[in-house]
């Protein structure tokens, strides 16, 4: 009861903004005389599916209101239409007696909820609009959370994979370059064998934030699990690639030198992906070039490591070898 009342009494304060797609002028006018005597309710009509994608790529609303049967649309397809325009927005379909399997098909499909024309009321209209929206809201923290790394507040792997995925179609639409960066957390065994989990734990939240120091927030960061990290950074030409790569080497000396234990290090690999010069590319295969070219600069930076210690034992000076 309590969390309901919460839920109530968030919906007062804040209007929700319903979109109505029905073409029957009678149902229409139906629907907003049992919405209107309540004011934390604003009803936009739209009587053809083209019309209400429109008010959609116009404005934002809380809920869709949608006849499965109209002018332009007909059944599921009218769904999949209004979702593709308004993904995070829980959409109610309204059905006549005779059609209601189409309408349980469309909770399948993913709507929240249907109402049969002619059997709805007040009481009923506004219970389903308010379980349909709190739904939805639990679906997207549901959803968040799978797509989070809890521990960075980064992307995981499978947000990453689905984010990034959309994020180079839309790149191969417009004709823009993009660059992908593989990151390896150095020495995180050492860490956590000789530190415990817990400085573990701090060298990977700060490596979290030294990329996001490091690359702009359109960029797509994610963790992938244990001490790899990727990031696609979005609109970024072939010669980006250095000036990434040295801003990604500051960001970290200068973190080293704030911090007095354990100094942190990096491996990078970076793939960079034209689609005016190049063929189709999927996120995977970016991952797998960006990998190989990390682990080229680990075995650099291990054969550096093995180096400066045989040096060290036999006492001999060293000159210092870059992993770069």
């Amino acid at each position: 009861m309590a969390l309901r009342r919460q839920f109530t009494d968030a919906v007062k304060a804040v209007p929700t903004k319903i979109l109505l797609i029905e073409d029957s002028p009678s149902d229409a006018q139906l629907l907003r005389l049992l919405l209107r005597a309540e004011p934390q309710f604003s009803v936009v009509t739209a009587t053809r599916v083209s019309r209400g994608i429109a008010s959609l790529s116009e404005s934002s609303f809380d809920l869709v209101l949608l006849d499965l049967s109209l002018p332009d649309g007909e059944g599921i397809d009218t769904l999949r239409r209004v979702r593709c325009a308004a993904r995070n927005v829980p959409i109610v379909v309204l059905t006549g007696l005779d059609d209601e399997a189409i309408a349980i098909s469309a909770l399948r499909e993913g709507a929240q909820d249907y109402l049969l024309k002619g059997e709805t009321d007040r009481s009923l209209l506004l219970r389903v609009i308010r379980y349909a929206c709190e739904r939805n809201r639990l679906m997207a923290d549901l959803q968040s959370l799978a797509l989070m790394d809890t521990l960075t507040g980064l992307y995981n792997r499978r947000g990453f994979v689905t984010i990034a995925t959309e994020q180079l179609k839309l790149a191969q639409r417009m004709g823009h370059s993009v660059a992908l960066a593989f990151i390896d957390l150095d020495g995180m065994k050492r860490i956590n064998d000789e530190l415990g989990h817990e400085p573990g734990d701090q060298a990977l939240v700060a490596t979290a934030a030294i990329l996001k120091s490091t690359f702009r927030a359109s960029d797509v960061i994610a963790r992938l699990g244990g001490d790899e990290f990727i990031v696609l950074a979005i609109g970024a030409h072939h010669g980006a690639v250095n000036r990434l790569h040295k801003r990604l080497k500051l960001a970290l000396d200068r973190y080293n030198q704030k911090q007095s234990s354990p100094p942190l290090s990096f491996s990078v690999g970076f793939a960079h992906y034209n689609p005016l010069t190049s063929g189709r590319a999927s996120i995977e295969q970016l991952m797998t070039q960006a990998d190989q070219a990390m682990y080229v600069e680990k075995q650099s930076h291990h054969a550096s490591r093995t180096f400066q210690e045989k040096a060290r034992a036999s006492r001999q000076p060293i000159a210092e070898i870059s992993g770069d």
